[in-house]
């Protein structure tokens, strides 16, 4: 088994390298290059003292399906009888409404969620399943939105 494990850089000589710089590709849709900047790396916002943050926008479920490409999903559990009737009304909530919640991190839930140093940043959208007395948190993640492509000149001309 492995424990305490750290990432390392190695160069194409297999030398270890200390000091590495990462880089964030910005592609278009047609898969050229069109941005090239050094990766920021964010600190986590999902483990602090802040919980995370209903932002209050419910969006319907088929419409994020359409909207969204997910790459992830966490389940939400409670631990006490108290944090039970909490989270089962959340899930009752969002089921009735057919409905998703998007949550988000920082003081007012308008930013992105991130859950290691350097990781990945997510859109984070709840969903919530009831079945007599039992439920379902479903914390899905997103990292990808679908957009239509603006169509070309020469297609607009033919139209």
């Amino acid at each position: 088994y492995l424990s305490e494990t750290s990432r390392i850089f190695v160069g194409p000589d297999n030398e270890i390298i200390h000091h590495a710089t990462q880089w964030e590709i910005l592609h278009n849709p047609d898969g050229s290059e069109r941005e090239r900047r050094p990766k920021l790396l964010q600190d986590p916002n999902v483990a602090g003292e802040r919980p995370l943050m209903w932002t209050g926008k419910m969006m319907k479920k088929d419409a994020v399906a359409r909207k969204f490409v997910f790459s992830g999903k966490m389940q939400i559990q409670h631990i006490n009888g108290l944090t039970y009737d909490f989270l089962f009304s959340m899930a009752k909530n969002l089921a009735d409404e057919d409905s998703l919640m998007l949550l988000g991190g920082g003081a007012k839930g308008s930013e992105p969620l991130v859950f290691r140093r350097g990781g990945l940043s997510y859109r984070g959208f709840l969903e919530g399943r009831v079945d007599g007395d039992r439920y379902a948190l479903i914390l899905h993640l997103s990292n990808l939105e679908l957009k239509r492509p603006e169509p070309e000149e020469d297609e607009e001309a033919d139209s």
